[in-house]
């Protein structure tokens, strides 16, 4: 019982007995009725001494929890949240659990029950419990008990996000306990991530206690021999990172940030994104990604979101150029706001949004006082020329790595990836020649590789063949593997279509510059168009204020005054019938030229 119950006794207490003296009506009558005293006095004893029970009660359970207690909370986003979820999973602490949320099954981690020993629940859904109740189970000998919390926090726009985390209270007064939990969780976390690779990311801006990181995919690892890259290339790669990581000790006697960034710059489709997937698999490593295009990363949102990843971990910014917007998207933008100031321009809230982030908080990140050591960091973009300079320096950008379009011996061995011998050696010769047979089924798929020597030069030589047919450096492996995929079952059309493929391809390539360049042309009228409607504005008043001078009394009348031509009456009308001649204008002395 609280102060407040006590006072609301007391309180009613009082009422009854002023309640009773008034109605009394004299004093003897008034002692007759002391019965009803005598046992309100003994309620408040009672009470008193039930809430003093209650009292000393919560204070030994607290001083016990204190002496035999340990108790550890783990926030949603860590990498220690993932360890335990698993751990728990693993341990089956939620097969009694009656409350669950179904979700289809994605790349997303969701940790489901399992419908029997070392089976998961089959299906295209996950079954994952809603961890409201404590769960009390029983590990190398010490009781252990989970609880999940919650914690709405409130996000820009009104509305609500939710927060998870675990605290987990162990019965013992050893700490070797709870760090011998964790770090099993980790060791199995780590067993059952081999076959795949796990990137973080970031879908949303975080403003409560969780971890900014709020977005956990698994997928399956790459092979290195799936990367269609120059021979050596990627095993290179991987040993200097693999090197880097094994240096730590060497870096801090040497008084060296334990750090090392790598870019990957070449034109799309070039493999940059799928080699930093490989890396990652190759060597264990969680991919933190991130992407400075996000409406909602500034610095300060930069520099906590990598000061929270962990050590030996990737983080991976693609297209960093966004960053640093090329001269015609900076155009764009202010033709955008002239637009606006003549009122026929789009609101500000419509206006297209470039990253929030500075060179100088990227800088910061990379190398600066707060930056974390320990990580590998790789940037990729397609347009190296519009970064900084500062921002490549050694230090920074220990390796630039460049990407450039299929060779021939690249699409050599594209060829051989999709059509590889164990399962179209069987290609029939006989097959080749003969007019009966349909061609869209000229390759028989084997369970087993056949021996023929003949059958596996003819397959090697399609592929010569095809390589042979594509052009060096003009079409990437992205492209090609597009092609391939149309004719994935079919090793013979995919070469005998090849050309025909190409020259529409570069078709194609040729009505997307002429439209883009239609494009530009357009941009650049409507900017001038722009310019040419502010200049109007500012020196229209001008013109007037002049003409009203020069047409007072004090002039002589024998030279008239030539009626003042505006440029509304002039300029403008002939820039918007003629936008396609006109490249320059020139309004009152003001010259106004297309840039």
């Amino acid at each position: 019982m609280d102060f407040n119950a006590q006072w609301n006794l007391w309180m009613e207490w009082l009422g009854s007995f002023l309640y009773s003296v008034r109605r009394t009506t004299s004093l003897d009558a008034f002692f007759l009725n002391s019965s009803y005293l005598r046992e309100s006095v003994k309620l408040l004893i009672l009470g008193s001494i039930i809430e003093t029970g209650r009292r000393l009660c919560q204070w030994l359970i607290e001083r016990f929890r204190l002496q035999y207690f340990l108790s550890a909370r783990f926030d949603e986003g860590d990498p220690a949240y993932e360890w335990l979820i698993l751990f728990l999973t693993q341990e089956n602490v939620w097969k009694n659990s009656r409350d669950f949320i179904v979700t289809a099954r994605s790349s997303k981690r969701k940790w489901a029950v399992k419908s029997g020993p070392g089976a998961a629940i089959e299906g295209n859904a996950d079954y994952v419990p809603s961890f409201g109740a404590p769960q009390l189970f029983r590990w190398k000998g010490h009781w252990i008990e989970i609880t999940r919390l919650k914690d709405n926090q409130t996000v820009p726009y009104g509305s609500f996000k939710s927060f998870s985390s675990l605290q987990i209270i162990i019965y013992t007064r050893e700490m070797s306990v709870l760090s011998t939990l964790v770090e099993e969780a980790r060791i199995r976390y780590n067993e059952t991530s081999k076959q795949h690779v796990t990137i973080h990311s970031v879908d949303s801006p975080n403003y409560g206690p969780g971890s900014i990181w709020n977005n956990v995919k698994v997928k399956f690892r790459r092979p290195l021999n799936s990367l269609i890259l120059e021979e050596g290339f990627i095993e290179s790669l991987i040993g200097d990172a693999d090197e880097f990581l094994g240096l730590e000790d060497w870096y801090v006697e040497a008084g060296i940030p334990h750090r090392r960034g790598y870019l990957l710059y070449g034109p799309p489709g070039t493999g940059k994104t799928s080699t930093v997937y490989a890396v990652a698999g190759e060597l264990g490593l969680e991919i933190y990604s991130l992407s400075l295009a996000s409406n909602f990363i500034d610095d300060p949102f930069l520099q906590r979101a990598v000061s929270s990843i962990p050590k030996h971990c990737l983080l991976l910014i693609e297209d960093i150029d966004c960053a640093f917007p090329s001269r015609e998207e900076a155009g764009e933008l202010d033709d955008q706001r002239m637009r606006m100031y003549n009122g026929i321009g789009p609101p500000p809230f419509m206006m297209p949004q470039h990253s929030k982030v500075t060179l100088s908080g990227l800088l910061n990140m990379i190398d600066g006082v707060s930056s974390e050591d320990g990580k590998l960091f790789f940037a990729t973009t397609n347009h190296i020329d519009r970064l900084d300079p500062a921002l490549l320096r050694a230090g920074r950008i220990d390796k630039k790595i460049q990407y450039k379009m299929a060779t021939k011996m690249q699409a050599w061995a594209l060829y051989k990836r999709f059509f590889p011998e164990s399962r179209f050696a069987n290609i029939v010769a006989k097959a080749e020649g003969d007019n009966g047979t349909n061609q869209s089924d000229n390759a028989i798929l084997l369970d087993e590789p056949l021996g023929s020597d003949k059958k596996i030069s003819r397959l090697t030589e399609l592929a010569s063949q095809f390589a042979e047919s594509v052009p060096a450096d003009e079409f990437s492996t992205a492209e090609l593997q597009g092609y391939l995929l149309t004719c994935k079952m079919k090793p013979l059309d995919a070469v005998s279509g090849i050309l025909e493929w190409i020259e529409q391809e570069r078709l194609d390539k040729r009505e997307r510059a002429e439209r883009e360049e239609k494009r530009k042309e357009k941009l650049r009228e409507s900017r001038l168009r722009a310019k040419t409607a502010i200049v109007a504005d500012l020196v229209g008043p001008l013109q007037e204020q002049a003409a009203s001078e020069d047409a007072s009394p004090t002039r002589s009348s024998s030279n008239p005054i030539p009626e003042p031509v505006t440029p509304s009456q002039t300029s403008r009308p002939q820039l918007e019938n003629d936008p396609d001649t006109v490249r320059s204008l020139k309004i009152n002395g003001v010259h106004i030229s297309d840039p």
